[in-house]
């Protein structure tokens, strides 16, 4: 039988306080108006808490409590039901990834008027590494992200699927605005509320990419787009090759959109 006093039940709960304060760590990305949370433990899973307008401190400590938490860069292999950013085969010919935060970069980017934030993973099993990059722009609500990939195994690792960025959009009443078209009617714009399944807009005409589909987008939050009211997310793939941008609309509460690279 164990016997803990008063005193000893203190000094373990300050304990365990304590090293869950160390253990977690959020940051926040932000630009004039907007804000992007993200919670990245050491050793631990990436995860999007929140992203809209930006908050007070004391609301992202109750964000930081209660969100909803996506994975901020979904990987093929240990039971991800729903479309992934990033899957590969190593070189033995395993397709899992279980990618952990080793680390987090935040600099100030002066003669830009911008920070970068760049949240740096590795695999729990293999030399594989990606670091997901922020920039946020602090004139203009812009957000810019990408990721960067690297390995150190001993033979080469096919990349199978490699996204530039993901996004969880919240499910409601979420129309998606486009532009498609063809030679003498390019850009017609086609609007459309999101449904259950798969909504891809790709290319592969190379460096003629914006002939037909362009990797422009954006979401409007509060049902069919209005010219002067309405929430929007606006996303654009900066790339002048093959590329494709993904929506996945499965059984949960959110719209997965992944953009990059057409493979």
């Amino acid at each position: 039988m164990i016997i803990i006093n008063k005193r000893n039940l203190f000094f373990l709960i300050s304990v365990w306080l304590l090293s869950t304060l160390l253990s977690a760590q959020n940051v926040t990305i932000s630009t004039p108006q907007t804000q992007l949370l993200l919670s990245v433990p050491n050793g631990g899973t990436p995860e999007q808490l929140y992203y809209g307008s930006r908050t007070s401190d004391a609301d992202i400590r109750s964000i930081c409590e209660t969100a909803c938490r996506r994975n901020a860069y979904p990987v093929y292999g240990m039971g991800y039901p729903c479309e992934t950013a990033l899957s590969v085969r190593h070189a033995d010919g395993n397709l899992t990834l279980q990618m952990a935060v080793i680390g987090v970069k935040e600099t100030r980017l002066t003669k830009e008027n911008a920070t970068l934030t760049v949240i740096e993973l590795k695999d729990k099993v293999y030399p594989f590494f990606v670091n997901i990059c922020y920039k946020a722009w602090q004139d203009a609500d812009v957000i810019e992200t990408w990721t960067e990939i690297r390995h150190e195994e001993k033979k080469p690792v096919q990349l199978q699927q490699f996204a530039s960025a993901y996004l969880p959009v919240r499910r409601g009443n979420v129309w998606l605005s486009h532009l498609s078209g063809a030679w003498a009617n390019e850009g017609q714009l086609c609007q459309e509320a999101l449904q259950p399944g798969m909504k891809v807009i790709k290319n592969t005409d190379g460096v003629r990419n914006s002939q037909s589909a362009h990797a422009e987008v954006m979401f409007s939050l509060d049902g069919k787009p209005q010219e002067n009211t309405g929430r929007v997310i606006g996303a654009a793939l900066c790339y002048s090759g093959n590329y494709k941008l993904r929506i996945d609309t499965q059984e949960d509460d959110w719209h997965h959109f992944l953009a990059g690279i057409n493979e």
